[in-house]
């Protein structure tokens, strides 16, 4: 099977918008952003600024770590991809995808064009972002060319849902060939929990998607559960 190429690189146009996205976020079709920057436009020169003058001064730590970040991942990303196949059997989609470094702790992905940010010191490091992010991108291709069930059962919100209840799963260690180390002081997400551990408990170690999938669907838990 072909195996995705992970890039890593800089994006400073790229943490500009995500900077002034996420300095208001929209949630729940508010648009909160424009509440602080509608009402002080001079923010938003302050804050591109602030992004130049950092990029400038610290731009060859930067370029250091996307080249950390790239050899780190390199190392983990046969054991990832061959665990992968075992749990999805499922074709990547062709193309590159890109990892750029972000100077934010936001991390967003973009599944249109196989994209997503990672923090330059992030808590968790490389791999398990990556390995995050790669989970994402086949989840929902396999959900909208496999499983058109679950994709006339739950609607977006909840689909992104379902989507980080199956990360916290697979990001165990033993189901990913340990690619990724245990951490005592990951949280992932609180209002997930109760469900992952339940969901946990029905598994055993040799797990697939359409298992986990099953499991969480037959919870049959409104938005509001989740």
């Amino acid at each position: 099977m072909s195996y995705p190429k992970v890039i890593f690189s800089l994006n400073k146009s790229l943490d500009k918008k995500i900077g002034i996205e996420f300095l208001g976020s929209n949630y729940l079709g508010v648009n909160f952003a424009q509440g602080i920057l509608g009402i002080h436009p001079k923010l938003r020169k302050l804050i591109l600024n602030y992004i130049d003058e950092f990029y400038r001064k610290h731009n060859s730590l930067l370029i250091k770590t996307a080249v950390s970040f790239q050899k780190e991942w390199e190392v983990k990303a046969p054991i990832f991809f061959s665990s992968v196949d075992t749990i999805f059997h499922h074709s990547w989609l062709p193309g590159k995808y890109k990892g750029y470094i972000s100077i934010f702790d936001c991390n967003p992905r973009f599944l249109k064009d196989k994209s997503f940010q990672i923090f330059y010191r992030h808590q968790y490091g490389p791999v398990y972002v990556t390995a995050h992010e790669l989970l994402h991108f086949i989840f929902f291709d396999y959900i909208e060319k496999k499983r058109g069930d679950i994709k006339r059962k739950f609607n977006d919100h909840e689909l992104c849902k379902l989507s980080e209840i199956v990360n916290e799963i697979l990001l165990d260690p033993k189901y990913l060939g340990k690619v990724v180390t245990s951490n005592k002081n990951h949280q992932g997400y609180p209002y997930l929990k109760k469900i992952t551990n339940k969901i946990k408990k029905k598994l055993c170690k040799t797990v697939t998607i359409d298992r986990i999938i099953n499991l969480i669907s037959r919870e049959n838990l409104s938005i509001n559960d989740w």
